[in-house]
């Protein structure tokens, strides 16, 4: 119940949705590591009460920006990675998400591609909610892989294994136009807080921008 309600607080605090992700895993056989990591997460809690959310006036964007991360093997128990992302426009953030891979990565490059479908597909799920708005935005996925960009921007699978799908029809997508794919620096990456633990000076960071 406890781990239920920090992942109700994650919808507007960013800043613990990996957290609350990993705590909502090991539902079904709670542990007393569990129990520690959610006392853990509680204290956190704590110490940062609130969150202050900030829309200042801006001038229309018309590109929703989407960046996205992958932690490849991040947890130790199953090597699953995880994806994470947030969608914003101009500065006004409008999604994100913290989601354990359903597959195994066999590299690092592979979990990464699967954070860039995630967000492709969510992008355009957005950009068609804002058109049926009346709101025409051009899409932008940011990441900071350098391999799974030029899988993404070749044709086929290469050399290449273990590719699903879902990595074919990013392919398609990005050739058609439906989204440009643009290279971001790791540091400048807001998605990193949502795949993985990380320091204090980096969360803040980020939240800021």
């Amino acid at each position: 119940a406890l781990s239920a309600r920090i992942l109700h607080l994650s919808m507007d605090r960013p800043e613990i949705s990996f957290s609350a992700k990993e705590r909502c895993r090991p539902f079904a056989h709670p542990t007393k590591i569990g129990v520690e990591a959610l006392k853990r997460c509680a204290r956190f809690l704590l110490g940062m009460p609130r969150l202050a959310w900030a829309f200042p006036i801006q001038e229309k964007s018309d590109t929703l920006k989407v960046y996205v991360d992958a932690d490849f093997g991040g947890c130790q128990t199953t090597t699953r990675s995880t994806s994470g992302g947030i969608a914003m426009s101009g500065k006004h953030p409008i999604k994100h998400w913290s989601l354990t891979q359903t597959t195994i990565a066999l590299s690092s490059g592979e979990a990464e591609l699967s954070g860039i479908c995630r967000g492709a597909s969510l992008a355009l799920g957005l950009q068609s909610i804002a058109k049926d708005l009346g709101i025409h935005l051009q899409n932008e996925i940011l990441a900071d892989a350098t391999a799974a960009i030029g899988i993404c921007r070749r044709r086929g699978l290469g050399k290449i294994r273990h590719l699903h799908v879902a990595d074919l029809w990013v392919q398609d997508r990005l050739k058609k136009g439906d989204f440009a794919l643009t290279k971001v620096l790791g540091s400048d990456n807001p998605a990193d807080i949502l795949t993985k633990h990380v320091t204090r000076d980096v969360m803040q960071k980020h939240l800021k921008n």
